[in-house]
């Protein structure tokens, strides 16, 4: 087996066919979300002459289902929900010769589908093979040490955004315990790794397992850095000076919008002031935060628009992230609205399919100031300069930086 990440190695389309050619697998498998869907169909349609089969899981794959096999006939089966307990059955059934039924949680055309419930305990599911990623420096932006690495410590997500699509691990949350998240921290240390992003939905959903997982990485005197995800709702002040002595030192916050009426239409359940207080207290604890927001919300005018970039200046982020609102199949917001294409700089197409009642031009237009007025201030260049340095990431900077002057300079509506 062996894992080719072909971002992380930097290598362009062609060097990325011939390493395949040279492994010659009867198996190629890819994992994709629906903004990188493209991607995948693209790598599909350039691989299929050297693989026996080709099959996609993830949350994209979950989510449309059969969908995807129609969208993309070089695709031959899909892997439906948390795959663990389903790729060793399904690499049996192809030895087979594919007789019988594909095994549960495994798509087919012209076959019956049964969908597979995940039966293993989260702490059981195996780490994931990192030593098959050789070649691969990864670098990330906002680290604030050298060598990283990204980890999962919980499953599925209980709250009710609109927006969110939650097809593969579903509302049902399933965290590992304390000490299973600490092992594998002490494990990426003693490797090399400066510093963990912590990819749950919402790492901060439950009070007493942070300041677990805080305790144990303190008890051992672990010396590592980290960045997680969390609500703003999910934190308060002893709990985030707790976080930034046990090397959290970044904490993205879903805001998505400065305008009440916006959060109840995403049924966010959290009120501005919260937000408010959160970004206060974070920055008390010493914590660097980025802020998650959607403009053009569903029923949002241009005025609320620019609503929405002045608050995340005032309270004070130190990141931002922009987007636009797309309907990711599983979600029901935007219905009866027909999407248009607006400029995103962040997206794996620069122009996105977004759900808004703002004309096209004039979103992207104000997408466009909105980066720009965020990133070209004094601070806040000061900020990604130091860390591109303190990250060894001023090859990313560079990349990022070109994406966005011609994003700036050349943004035209399709």
């Amino acid at each position: 087996m062996e894992i080719i990440d072909a971002i992380g190695l930097g290598i362009g389309w062609r060097d990325y066919k011939d390493k395949i050619e040279v492994i010659q697998p009867d198996l190629i498998g890819f994992g994709t979300m629906t903004p990188t869907a493209d991607i995948t169909y693209r790598a599909a349609k350039l691989l299929r002459p050297l693989a026996k089969w080709i099959v996609v899981g993830g949350p994209h794959a979950t989510a449309v289902k059969s969908i995807l096999l129609d969208d993309c006939e070089e695709v031959d089966h899909l892997v439906i929900g948390e795959g663990e307990e389903v790729v060793a059955p399904y690499v049996k059934w192809l030895e087979s010769g594919e007789k019988n039924d594909p095994p549960n949680g495994v798509m087919a055309r012209g076959k019956p589908f049964t969908e597979s419930k995940p039966t293993i305990e989260i702490n059981d599911i195996p780490r994931p093979a990192r030593h098959l990623l050789k070649g691969c420096e990864y670098r990330y932006l906002m680290a604030t040490r050298r060598g990283f690495a990204t980890m999962i410590t919980s499953r599925g997500c209980p709250f009710r955004c609109t927006f969110c699509d939650k097809s593969v691990s579903g509302s049902n949350w399933r965290a590992r315990s304390a000490s299973d998240v600490v092992d594998e921290m002490e494990e990426l240390s003693n490797s090399g790794i400066g510093f963990i992003n912590i990819y749950d939905d919402n790492f901060t959903l439950k009070r007493a397992r942070v300041i677990d997982i805080c305790d144990e990485i303190l008890n051992r005197g672990l010396d590592i850095h980290w960045k997680c995800e969390g609500r703003v709702d999910g934190v308060d002040l002893h709990l985030l000076k707790l976080m930034h002595r046990a090397g959290c030192r970044v904490i993205a916050y879903g805001v998505e919008s400065g305008n009440r009426d916006s959060l109840q239409r995403l049924r966010k359940d959290v009120t501005i002031e919260r937000v408010i207080q959160a970004f206060s207290e974070t920055r008390e604890a010493g914590l660097r935060t980025m802020a998650y927001a959607i403009l053009g919300i569903p029923g949002e005018t241009a005025k609320e628009v620019l609503q929405t970039t002045r608050f995340i200046k005032e309270i004070g982020a130190d990141y931002v992230q922009y987007s636009t609102l797309s309907a990711l199949p599983g979600t029901k917001i935007g219905e009866g609205i027909e999407p248009v294409n607006v400029i995103s700089p962040v997206d794996s197409d620069l122009y996105r399919p977004t759900i808004t009642e703002i004309p096209a031009n004039e979103l992207s237009k104000l997408m466009r100031e909105a980066w720009r007025d965020f990133y070209l201030r004094p601070t806040s260049m000061w900020r990604i300069g130091v860390d591109a340095v303190n990250s060894g990431s001023l090859s990313e900077i560079v990349r990022l930086g070109g994406i966005m002057l011609n994003y700036q300079v050349n943004s035209k509506i399709r």
